[in-house]
């Protein structure tokens, strides 16, 4: 079964099957290049119950944009990546809370130095799907240096901007379709009249407010599609109807791959920087305190794939002590990801770089 994405950023490829999509949208499914994976690692960042140094992850942050973008200063670093006309988005994954989700000091700073970009609060928007978990992980609604967005889930989703695939979801409460008697919903007149749909529609904000996008996952496992990394933190906290996703034995394969390779997303991450500050290698995506560990580390790369791929890896780590089974069964969409050109989860093919001299592990 194929992905049929649809959406405005790509009104050409509507139709199209998901390897033909790439072809279409100008993403030939080439092999992909060795990918480069930068990391800062400072064990002084972590302070007394996890408290987060944000004068250390500044200079983390600072130092792995710098040797990401090779540019001399923050300023230009940034600068190579967004404009001054750009609506920038930072998509967190608040679903950690402030034990295991994106932390607020990586946040601000990132929003620190789009400020020495010219970026002015107005410009950017930090988001999740959930109100609740962006509260709960420290984000405030009257920040100063950026505006707190969610997705509304009445009328949060664009209905001109649909990915279709010939999976069926349960539609619930937040899905933009639930309750309507009109559009392409399937009603099971056989069963309990539960609504069943094909469709699902990507947030506003997504489709229709970033024009440039920071991606900013933290390193968690998750029950759904094994890494809550880069893909599953673009993909399911903006669509609805996106559990059918996530179903085993296919834990997402391969429509975190096909969809994130839809023009809406990949055309719009500039980075993916990933929070590696605490490590949660199980009962994600939500928190669990008990299956936490201090990395002290952040991870930068253009290539979402090799980021997921090692973010596997670490997370197997940490898992084979407590005896918990390796994640390779729930992240086949990997080799699907590779297979269509987004990335390259090889760690044949991984040039993985530290930067900066300070707290050595």
């Amino acid at each position: 079964m194929r992905l049929l994405p649809i959406s405005k950023t790509c009104k050409s490829c509507a139709g199209v099957l998901a390897f033909g999509l790439l072809a279409v949208c100008g993403h030939a499914a080439e092999a992909p290049a060795r990918a480069r994976v930068f990391y800062a690692s400072d064990t002084s960042v972590l302070g007394p119950g996890r408290q987060v140094n944000a004068a250390v992850v500044r200079r983390m942050v600072d130092q792995l944009l710098i040797h990401l973008t090779q540019k001399p200063t923050i300023a230009e670093a940034w600068g190579s990546l967004v404009t001054k006309k750009d609506r920038i988005g930072i998509k967190v994954a608040a679903s950690g809370g402030p034990l295991s989700g994106t932390h607020p000091e990586v946040v601000e700073a990132i929003v620190a130095g789009l400020a020495e970009a010219g970026i002015s609060p107005e410009q950017i928007i930090v988001w999740d799907r959930n109100l609740g978990d962006l509260l709960a992980a420290g984000y405030r609604k009257n920040a100063l240096h950026y505006q707190l967005r969610w997705v509304d889930p009445v009328k949060g989703y664009d209905r001109k901007a649909q990915v279709s695939a010939p999976v069926l979801g349960k539609l619930i409460w937040g899905d933009s379709g639930f309750g309507s008697k009109t559009g392409s919903r399937i009603v099971d007149v056989l069963g309990s009249g539960e609504q069943l749909s094909s469709a699902s529609y990507y947030s506003n904000i997504l489709s229709k407010e970033v024009i440039k996008i920071i991606n900013v996952p933290s390193l968690t496992d998750s029950y759904l599609t094994g890494v809550n990394g880069a893909l599953a933190n673009m993909v399911l906290p903006n669509l609805d109807n996106w559990r059918r996703f996530t179903k085993a034995p296919s834990y997402g394969d391969p429509y975190l791959a096909e969809i994130y390779a839809d023009a809406i997303i990949r055309d719009k991450v500039v980075v993916t920087l990933l929070d590696a500050l605490v490590l949660q290698y199980a009962g994600g995506p939500a928190a669990n305190p008990g299956f936490l560990l201090d990395h002290f580390t952040l991870y930068a790369s253009r290539d979402p794939v090799a980021l997921d791929a090692l973010s596997a890896r670490l997370l197997d780590e940490a898992r084979g002590p407590s005896k918990l089974p390796p994640l390779a069964s729930m992240t086949s969409w990997l080799d699907s990801a590779r297979a269509i050109g987004l990335g390259n989860p090889a760690e044949s093919h991984l040039d993985l770089i530290r930067v900066g001299d300070a707290g050595v592990r």
